[in-house]
């Protein structure tokens, strides 16, 4: 200071002002006694200033402690018993079961409470899973502590990634000596889905993962070979296999069950007996998850589920709150064209899921939309797979703007930025409406879901309403007034949809009528085009 005085000609130096850069060059020297360091202790000397090298060991205890701190003040703190009344309410948990784990505050818990490995949690911040949705917060502490888990979240609420982030976890590295987690989709389509985002996860690890579909898989060799660590399937793959003794299940020890409703439906219920069979590891821990969790499904998962934990979010079978939800009455099947285009013409902005019944239905539908020159596809189950992956594939870089589909697309898939969605024809339960729905307003964006209905869908309208009720959508007073369906009336019309008039036979003859004014129009057209290059020509 007496040097910088003399250069200076006598001027002072502020040290209350300038004491951050004071503490640059002073703090390889111990504070004394009872007094405080000027600036923090976050200051580091440069390199090329530190002529003496008197402050690289000090100052490398102070960087430690000072990390120490820094890092502890911004993790955020592990849930305790006394806070979890609050915190459930905060996040719409609901946990029951003996002894249920903590949820997670934040993903520094997978570090404290797991041991969770580095790669892991670096994984996560690299494909932007900052904060655990409720659904991971309640899900993942179960599996990771080994319990049976029941779990029911809306659909884009982030599932996928709470079982895959536990398989992991306690699969820990790749090993040899048969398949150790299995995880079962009722579709391809998802399955593919399910298969890409373990990629993500697990980038830069050796784990080995079979995606299993129909009679060709892809992963990382034959299934001979049984040196899989995951195997990811549909029901009726996975039982072909099974009966033909391609693969071995008895090593395994995580089972979960995407979609798990449609999995205990009666369609699948036989493969997954099958399959909870043939996994007879005495330590095996099962996981299902789904949106929506019927009652009878609860009870028949209790029959296999030892000591399970159940975890939900938000009310029992209701959409999510982001997406805005309406009810159209179009009178009879005549008008629900005329419905769609009106609601085109009003303005809709793509991509759109236009949902239909049947496999005819879509096709029909197809042909009138594709003539009215709309960029639009059509998606079921009887389509090869190669052109269902290709219509999938220009949908999602928005070369198609309407994608007609069956019920074979309204579970799991994410589609990117769906902004409509369409039920051409009612939902015949209020499961497949809440997954019809969920293919919009997923991981926190909105989105508009618009159900059509007529005469003879008014009898199961109420089942409907209620779903919107509880989503906190604006319900006519009227509606609330209708009679709830019986539940006979429910269960007929989950084993059989309403007959419907077909899509062209309703069209009419105002179609016909509209293609013959079109027809004669573009003659019209044609005819002065030819006359007008007769003209030019002479």
């Amino acid at each position: 200071m007496d040097a910088f005085s003399t250069l200076t000609g006598g001027v002072r130096f502020d040290k209350r002002r300038f004491g951050e850069d004071i503490a640059v060059f002073s703090s390889a020297r111990t504070p004394k006694s009872n007094t405080a360091p000027v600036a923090s202790a976050g200051a580091a000397l440069p390199k090329a200033l530190d002529f003496f090298g008197s402050h690289k060991q000090e100052r490398t205890e102070l960087a430690q402690n000072t990390t120490v701190e820094e890092d502890t003040h911004a993790r955020t703190p592990i849930l305790t018993r006394k806070d979890l009344p609050e915190f459930l309410a905060r996040h719409q948990l609901n946990l029951r079961g003996t002894d249920v784990p903590l949820p997670l505050a934040s993903w520094d818990d997978l570090e404290e409470r797991w041991d969770v490995p580095r790669w892991l949690s670096a994984n996560l911040g690299a494909a932007s899973w900052r904060e655990p949705t409720p659904i991971q917060r309640g899900a993942v502490p179960v599996m990771l502590d080994r319990r049976d888990l029941l779990a029911g979240a809306p659909t884009g609420s982030g599932k996928t990634l709470a079982f895959l982030l536990p398989v992991l976890q306690l699969l820990r590295e790749h090993q040899k000596g048969g398949i150790r987690a299995v995880i079962v989709s009722p579709t391809r389509e998802l399955a593919q889905q399910i298969y890409e985002q373990l990629q993500r996860l697990a980038a830069g690890q050796s784990f080995r993962t079979c995606l299993l579909a129909r009679a060709k898989h892809t992963g990382d060799g034959g299934l001979k070979k049984k040196n899989f660590d995951v195997l990811i399937t549909t029901p009726l793959r996975l039982v072909h296999a099974i009966e033909h003794e391609e693969l071995d299940l008895r090593s395994v020890e995580q089972l979960v069950l995407d979609e798990a409703d449609s999995l205990l439906e009666q369609g699948f219920l036989q493969q997954t007996d099958t399959i909870l069979a043939a996994c007879s590891n005495p330590n095996l821990r099962k996981a299902l998850f789904s949106a929506t969790l019927p009652a009878g499904v609860e009870e028949l998962a209790r029959t296999f589920m030892v000591n399970e934990c159940r975890v939900i979010v938000g009310l029992k079978d209701a959409a999510t709150a982001t997406v805005e939800q309406r009810l159209e009455f179009v009178g009879s099947e005549d008008g629900k064209l005329h419905a769609l285009r009106s609601l085109i013409q009003g303005g809709i902005k793509p991509p759109v899921l236009l949902f239909v019944q049947s496999i005819d239905r879509a096709r029909e539908l197809f042909h009138e939309l594709v003539y009215d020159g709309l960029h639009a596809d059509v998606i079921h189950s009887e389509r090869p797979k190669a052109q269902r992956e290709g219509v999938i594939n220009a949908f999602r870089r928005g070369d198609i703007w309407i994608l007609i589909c069956t019920e074979l697309m309204a579970r799991g898939i994410d589609f990117k930025g769906v902004n409509l969605v369409i039920n051409y024809d009612f939902p015949q339960s209020v499961q497949s409406y809440i997954h019809r729905i969920g293919r919009t307003g997923r991981a926190g964006r909105s989105g508009t879901a618009v159900t059509f209905f007529t005469k003879e869908d008014a009898p199961y309208l109420k089942s409907i309403v209620n779903v919107m009720r509880q989503s906190g959508c604006d319900v006519p007073e009227w509606m609330l007034r209708l009679p709830s369906p019986s539940k006979m009336a429910r269960r007929m019309l989950r084993r059989a949809p309403v007959e419907r008039k077909g899509v062209r036979a309703a069209a009419g003859s105002s179609a016909i009528g509209r293609r013959m004014a079109n027809r004669k129009r573009d003659m019209v057209l044609a005819s002065k085009r030819r006359a007008e290059k007769a003209r030019k020509t002479e």
